[in-house]
């Protein structure tokens, strides 16, 4: 059978992160003998809706997968209505976030054939098999919700995928690799690995509903195995390990960090990590091993909102992980909420402050949207029992931090959403402030660096000192550029 697996639009924005998920069930279609194809929206932003499905009839696929997150579900409806028009006998298929959320309104839609909730590999496969074998009957297939008779039938839930090494490695031949702006300070190209799957933490703000709240781990020589061929086959040197716990098991990170070392594989990565999951003699061993940055949910400066997002950590063990981090070498970036529920001006404030005095490297201050699936989601509702998901989440847009003008999207804080659009554009802005004041510091120290801090935020004076330091002159201002932030080197 030749499926075709299509990634929606994002936004305006190209997508920088190539959908890993597709790239898995890529690769068991291939293992059980199908053919696939991923086509990624996300990469042409600006390219005509009827232009991307034209590229996908013209590989007259026997199945059409979508996967959705909710912000994307109102594109891919405009998709599919283009895609029935064009191949009305070709099965739909829509799984990911938004189709596991909503699984029998999604399935309700005449346009969908069928909806793949939760992990969606076997599911996937199985449904390929009965779909080959001309089966009517889907109700063997455990994971699946489709409309028979006026109705829409659920299957019972699929357990969790236990043996992650079982899996084949993504089918990132299907990918335009290329054509993804991620890349690594030094501007190198970037690979996403995923090495667990689930979280058994209750944060607020997450969804778990595909992956589910069972820690489920891949082995260190099947990750380390992984890395060896992507370096081999693709030549890169930078990976990005995207797992929501990829600190978590200190014994298996030791393991994949030593591995890395013992076979020489230089490279460098980063990953996402939890302040409570590091240590000085963690974080030594992985920059060993090539680890050069690490990103950390830190959300809030103020504890009582902090312990809302029920994170379970405090402010005490961030400021502990990020100095660890710096003494390291390791570059550090930080990821603040800004509008969470019961933030005022105040408490914001002191979540800005916090950052500021923070030694990270970088800082993203998002605003707060409940979507579906989440705990915040299910509180909003309980208080306001008339919200439903509607069109307008396309507006709920992640990316809406790194604009000049963002407008939130169901405020669930204590401030106008005009006031709140502009304490995320004023929260960039002082952090990077403060960035650039400790570079001084750490360059001239405290007491010149100070002088030289005030004297560069005198306009002309700071024009002139650019041009004076491309000119060659003044190396101790060019070095500025270095101080304060470590290498990826």
């Amino acid at each position: 059978m030749r499926v075709a697996l299509i990634a929606p639009k994002w936004h305006e924005k190209v997508t920088d992160y190539p959908p890993l998920g597709l790239a898995y069930l890529g690769a068991v279609l291939e293992r059980g003998g199908h053919e696939a194809r991923i086509f990624d929206f996300g990469l042409r932003p600006h390219r005509p809706q009827d232009e991307d499905v034209a590229h996908v009839v013209a590989y007259a696929p026997d199945l059409i997968g979508f996967t959705v997150m909710t912000g994307g579900y109102h594109s891919v409806t405009q998709s599919i209505a283009l895609l029935k028009q064009a191949l009305p006998s070709v099965p739909i298929v829509l799984g990911g976030p938004h189709p596991t959320v909503f699984p029998e309104a999604v399935a309700s839609d005449p346009g969908v054939d069928f909806v793949v909730y939760g992990e969606g590999e076997e599911t996937l496969m199985e449904l390929v098999a009965a779909l080959e074998a001309g089966a009517e009957d889907f109700s063997g297939i455990r994971g699946l919700a489709y409309a028979r008779d006026g109705h829409v039938v659920r299957t019972p839930e699929r357990p969790l995928i236990a043996d992650l090494d079982a899996l084949p490695l993504p089918a990132r031949h299907l990918l335009e690799l290329d054509k993804y702006p991620l890349a690594a300070p030094d501007g190198g190209r970037m690979l996403t690995v995923l090495s667990s799957r689930g979280c058994p933490f209750n944060c607020s703000y997450c969804f778990k509903g595909i992956v589910g709240r069972t820690y489920r781990q891949r082995s260190a020589e099947n990750v380390v195995n992984e890395l060896r061929l992507l370096r081999e086959q693709y030549g890169v040197r930078n990976f990005y390990f995207i797992d929501d716990l990829f600190t978590i098991n200190t014994k298996r990170l030791m393991a994949i960090s030593q591995m890395i070392i013992d076979e020489g594989l230089d490279i460098r990565w980063q990953c996402l990590g939890r302040v409570d999951r590091v240590t000085p003699e963690s974080l030594a061993m992985m920059y060993r091993a090539g680890c050069r940055e690490i990103h950390y949910g830190i959300e809030s400066g103020n504890p009582e909102i902090l312990a809302g997002t029920g994170k379970n950590i405090t402010l005490d063990q961030v400021r502990q992980a990020v100095k660890w981090t710096a003494e390291s070498g390791i570059r550090s970036k930080g990821y603040f909420m800004l509008g969470l529920p019961g933030d005022t001006e105040e408490t914001m404030e002191q979540t800005i402050r916090f950052a500021c005095e923070l030694e990270l490297d970088e800082a993203m201050f998002s605003i707060t949207t409940p979507f579906p699936g989440t705990r915040l989601w299910d509180e909003l509702v309980k208080r306001r029992p008339e919200t439903q998901y509607n069109a307008d989440f396309t507006r709920a847009y992640y990316y809406n931090a790194y604009t000049e003008e963002i407008a939130p999207f169901l405020n669930v804080s204590e401030v106008s959403d005009s006031r709140l659009g502009k304490l995320a554009l004023v929260a960039r802005r002082r952090f990077e402030e403060s960035r650039q004041r400790r570079r001084y510091l750490k360059a001239f120290g405290p007491r010149l660096g100070a002088v030289a801090w005030a004297i560069s935020r005198v306009k002309p004076i700071r024009a002139a000192g650019r041009y004076l330091t491309r000119l060659g002159l003044f190396r101790r201002f060019a070095s500025l550029r270095k101080e304060g932030k470590h290498t990826w080197a």
